[in-house]
């Protein structure tokens, strides 16, 4: 029987609650799918642990906003607060199921690397070894995401976590750094990390292969899943920043659609030709179907607080505006530069500071891959700092006729990886 830990209550504004427990959650979905993909258990006790503290995180906040809410009217403004406080700790809790198909060694069927390869960004843990050309460089000065498309979201430093590292951290030797990036500079970062490589060069364009024919559908399928319900969780976060039903109430159809293609996994994956040696790999497939959905379910639950129309707690606003991100509209008109260019080309991340979560498109959320391409009438959904709001506009608003926009002295969409 797992020990639980004895909460106390400790003073602590609930913004700090609320913005540690929305940084570990997604952090650990992230941990989470890396621990399936390469059945690695100790990023599997990593994610478990993580879970503690969010539970803890989440336990004290109840007991903060008991003592906080003095009437009524603080009881209804708090309890979208605690609606989504507790659909973040779901999120946490379904990250922590992914973690436990490896804890329990039900293992995962091979097709889940072909299903990784499909997605376009991966997630990988590299220790720093002492002779690595990053040891004891700034994160900003390095540039990896220019260089080899990769960006360090988590460091772990003995017991302690960084999260979302600024531009001016450190790395140091014996760091584990948690990154993000395409697969190709992710095996890159790994050797940079881990000292086999001495020098950062750029990239070439690698092509995947394609799925075995026989699961393709199989793929296919969960990596819609995967993506719907984590374009679904920034999505619902935007809903709250923006006060927006719009947004909320698109959050709810993607719910229906994903309940939907859901059982059409389960389906597909029962009806494959597994062989009979395979069947605990199977369970490993359908589990991860299960947990996709419950990250949907705990999304819809943060959309269902503007839904309801309970107006924001200040916290509420306060918590997204300081998880070290903005969130902005910006519609494309004709004659943009960015017009026709897929989002890879456009380099949005790295000439503007701003991360485009979603694309509207008519009456649709397009997820932002990096093959998707930019058309006139488009809305970008993007967030970032909020310095970067302006240079998004600027870049978006920039003609074929104008002179690109200069920003931090170099010229914008001028820089490629090699």
């Amino acid at each position: 029987m797992s020990e639980f830990e004895k909460v106390k209550y400790k003073p602590k504004p609930v913004r700090e609650i609320l913005l540690e427990m929305k940084n570990f959650s997604e952090l650990m979905i992230d941990l989470a799918y890396s621990a399936a993909l390469f059945n690695d258990m100790e990023l599997a006790e990593e994610v478990l642990e993580l879970e503690k503290k969010v539970d803890t995180l989440a336990y004290l906040l109840d007991m903060t906003i008991m003592i906080a809410a003095r009437d009524a009217e603080d009881a209804e403004a708090l309890a979208g607060v605690a609606k989504v406080a507790g659909a973040t700790d779901k999120i946490s809790d379904a990250a922590a199921d992914i973690a436990m198909i490896v804890k329990q060694n039900i293992g995962i069927h091979p097709i889940v690397t072909e299903i990784f390869e499909k997605v376009e960004e991966h997630i990988a843990r590299a220790k720093v070894d002492e002779k690595s050309v990053i040891a004891g460089k700034k994160i900003g000065k390095l540039n990896l995401t220019a260089k080899i498309g990769v960006d360090t979201i988590a460091i772990r430093r003995g017991e302690d976590w960084i999260i979302k590292p600024s531009d001016d951290e450190k790395i140091l030797a014996g760091d584990i750094l948690i990154a993000r990036g395409i697969p190709p500079g992710i095996s890159k970062f790994k050797d940079i990390a881990e000292g086999k490589v001495r020098r950062i060069v750029g990239l070439r364009e690698v092509k995947h292969q394609d799925s075995n024919e026989a699961f393709k559908e199989v793929v296919e399928k969960f990596v819609e899943l995967k993506n719907t319900s984590e374009l679904m969780i920034d999505l619902a976060y935007s809903s709250l920043l923006l006060n927006s039903i719009e947004l909320a109430k698109e959050v709810h159809k993607l719910e229906e659609y994903i309940d939907k293609l859901h059982t059409e996994y389960e389906l597909t994956v029962l009806s494959s030709k597994f062989k009979e040696e395979e069947t605990k790999g199977i369970l490993g497939l359908i589990r991860l179907g299960v947990v996709t959905e419950e990250i949907a379910d705990a999304a819809a639950e943060i959309a269902e607080v503007v839904l309801r129309g309970i107006e924001p707690h200040p916290v509420m606003k306060l918590v997204i505006e300081e998880a070290d991100e903005t969130v902005t509209y910006v519609d494309v008109p004709e004659g943009s530069i960015l017009v026709d260019k897929a989002l890879r080309e456009a380099r949005i991340p790295e000439e503007t500071g701003m991360r485009v979560i979603a694309v509207k498109r008519g009456d649709k959320y397009l997820k932002p891959r990096p093959d998707l391409t930019i058309k006139a009438g488009d809305t970008l959904i993007a967030f970032g700092y909020l310095e970067g709001e302006e240079n998004l506009k600027k870049l978006v608003y920039s003609t074929m006729l104008e002179k690109p926009v200069q920003n931090d002295n170099k010229t914008l969409g001028s820089e490629s990886i090699s």
